[in-house]
């Protein structure tokens, strides 16, 4: 059976007028390496992406007031199929994420509409 293996990351959302404030105290404050965020999301308002730890935390730039939000938790996992065909079973939707080389994901929400993005992270596996 598919299983969760951690946390991969977590997405948080900063409004632009934060952006420059929010990477001094991620980068310069609390010390996180910043990493390059993929050439395939050159269109997502990624402000930057931390090693932490073993995980990663995703600075995505948000106007304050949007509804759709792109924050998010991500669970690694060790097979996207299995897991699809779970949520499918289950009567839960699944969206199609931009691609990103060498870790296959997709979204889901819980039953509250807390986004969800399962990956497997094939530089890791």
């Amino acid at each position: 059976m598919a299983s969760v293996k951690g946390i991969h990351h977590v997405a948080i959302s900063i409004p632009s007028e934060h952006h420059i404030a929010a990477v001094r105290f991620y980068r310069d404050v609390l010390g996180l390496e910043e990493l390059p965020s993929p050439e395939s999301l050159a269109h997502v308002p990624i402000i930057a992406w931390f090693k932490l730890g073993d995980n990663e935390l995703h600075l995505i730039e948000e106007p304050s007031n949007t509804e759709r939000r792109r924050k998010h938790i991500c669970f690694e996992v060790d097979d996207l199929i299995p897991f699809r065909d779970r949520l499918h079973r289950n009567g839960e939707k699944t969206e199609d994420a931009d691609p990103i080389p060498g870790r296959p994901r997709f979204f889901c929400y819980d039953p509250a509409g807390n986004r969800i993005e399962l990956l497997v992270d094939e530089h890791r596996a």
